[in-house]
């Protein structure tokens, strides 16, 4: 659309024409200026879509600002929210490892415990059916077991201590189980909210679509503005033609019903004069103008249209941003609460760990050094018993060694007593009448008689009642009466008892 530059002149659009020949071809009346000037009026009823369009702007210039200020935000809350969420997982991955830990060598020492007491127990029940031989206890003592020598509640109270300790240990467990469940199943909601976060429409190049609608919200803005200042333009131009012809105030004023767009002095005053060319070019331009009036009015109304479109994508994208701020600021709070949280689960963890060090271990530890101290024991107290019953047999060896030796040296000592009462009865059946009593007190003395006996030994006075009592029972009975004190065992019994010896050398 094309407006004069003065009365005498004009500035055509593309199209335009300004041939002074094709104005002669198109005479304007005054029906047909009045028809332009009221369209022109109408059209400037568009003013309201640049004000529209100024509150559009203005709104769009305001969530900008806000669109800077929660992109901004977001992506601190964001930034904040990953690292919170990595210091969480990084804490309940170190319970983990604490648990698993604490487990791995639970599980070892329990193992060790088992079999530490497996082989207690077989050592018992080797004990068990390992009877004492009769010979060894007094007549009518009932048949006994090397387990009846010892002193079980040893075993028991250890087994007790060892079962309290694991059941300390299980509560301490579960205990730290539960915490890590409450702990997990608050990162679970957490991941879950984090993932029902809405993600505001973006790219990676572009985070966010509002500065560039905005930039086209503006160059709308600016191309109506400039559009409604060619109808402007048109008007005036309008009006200068219908001040240029005859009557054209008066037909202007009834044909509107009002006043024009200018004052009633535009129309009053004196024009400035113009040659019929001039006018007749200025026609021409107004002409041109008045077809393109209704696409001018279109493109301002398309334009306020597409500028109310851009400001509702605007408003949208706000709309995102401000759920995603409200929802990032939902999960700060949640990560707050399991902050909170976390204090009573690391304190859960470090008791776990700590009844660990300063009682289940150590008790376990003691628990199996003791079992293999009691299986120890009792595994020697079970070969003392194998090798006890070689040496009951090698002592009645030499028992029955040292008797042989004693017979058959009291023997010898009676041939030499007999020998020496013969030599001294010969003695005195040859010398004897010669020789006065006097001459020697021990003249007429039988030989001293030397005895070979067995004697007390560690048993003492027990063993010398026991030998004055088989006094009685001559000298038979007072050999069987010592010997009792060395039993006389089975071959088999020593056979057996010696095996059982060189197994375990």
């Amino acid at each position: 659309m094309a407006s004069p530059t003065s009365p005498a002149s004009s500035t055509s659009s593309v199209g335009s024409r300004t041939s002074a020949d094709d104005h002669h071809d198109y005479p304007e009346t005054l029906d047909g200026l009045l028809t332009h000037f009221v369209a022109s009026k109408r059209s400037l009823n568009t003013q309201t879509v640049l004000w529209r369009a100024n509150d559009i702007v203005n709104t769009a210039r305001e969530l900008l600002e806000e669109n800077a200020i929660l992109v901004a935000k977001n992506t601190a809350i964001r930034n904040i929210v990953d690292e919170q969420v990595d210091t969480l997982e990084a804490l309940r991955r170190g319970i983990d490892v604490v648990e698993s830990e604490v487990a791995t060598e639970f599980k070892q020492l329990l193992h060790h415990v088992d079999t530490s007491f497996a082989g207690l127990n077989s050592t018992l029940a080797v004990l068990r059916e390992t009877p004492i031989e009769a010979v060894l206890q007094p007549p009518g003592t009932p048949q006994k077991h090397l387990y009846d020598f010892i002193d079980s509640t040893t075993v028991s109270n250890l087994e007790g201590v060892l079962r309290a300790c694991i059941d300390r240990y299980n509560d301490a467990r579960a205990t730290l189980d539960d915490s890590a469940d409450a702990f997990d199943t608050a990162l679970d909601n957490l991941h879950s909210s984090i993932e029902n976060v809405p993600m505001t429409p973006a790219s990676t190049s572009n985070p966010s679509p509002i500065p560039s609608l905005y930039r086209d919200l503006e160059a709308h803005a600016k191309e109506a503005a400039q559009a409604f200042q060619s109808l402007v333009q048109h008007y005036d131009l309008c009006v200068t033609a219908l001040r240029h012809t005859e009557g054209g105030s008066a037909a202007a004023t009834q044909a509107t019903g009002d006043a024009p767009l200018h004052s009633d002095t535009d129309f009053a005053a004196e024009p400035d004069p113009m040659s019929e060319e001039e006018r007749q070019e200025m026609l021409a331009v107004l002409r041109k103008d008045a077809h393109e009036v209704e696409e001018v009015v279109h493109e301002i109304r398309e334009r306020g249209s597409e500028m109310t479109f851009i400001l509702n994508h605007i408003e949208d994208h706000i709309h995102h941003l401000r759920n995603e701020a409200s929802a990032l600021t939902s999960v700060l709070q949640m990560i707050h609460k399991i902050t909170q949280e976390v204090k009573h689960h690391i304190l859960t963890a470090r008791q776990f760990h700590a009844a660990w060090l300063d009682d289940t271990r150590p008790t376990l530890l003691n628990g199996i050094e003791e079992w293999e101290n009691q299986r120890e024991f009792y595994e020697r107290f079970d070969l003392a018993y194998a090798e006890l019953l070689v040496e009951v047999s090698s002592r009645r060896r030499r028992h029955d060694k040292a008797k042989r030796k004693a017979e058959d040296a009291q023997k010898e000592l009676d041939r030499l007593h007999a020998e020496d009462e013969r030599a001294r009865e010969g003695f005195a059946l040859a010398q004897g009448d010669f020789l006065p009593l006097d001459i020697w007190p021990g003249l007429r003395e039988p030989p001293r008689r030397y005895e070979v006996k067995a004697v007390a030994g560690e048993r003492g006075v027990d063993q010398e009642k026991e030998k004055e009592k088989d006094d009685n029972a001559g000298a038979e009975g007072e050999e069987q009466g010592l010997a009792r004190s060395i039993p006389l065992l089975g071959r088999n019994v020593v056979e057996r008892a010696l095996t059982r010896v060189k197994r375990r050398m």
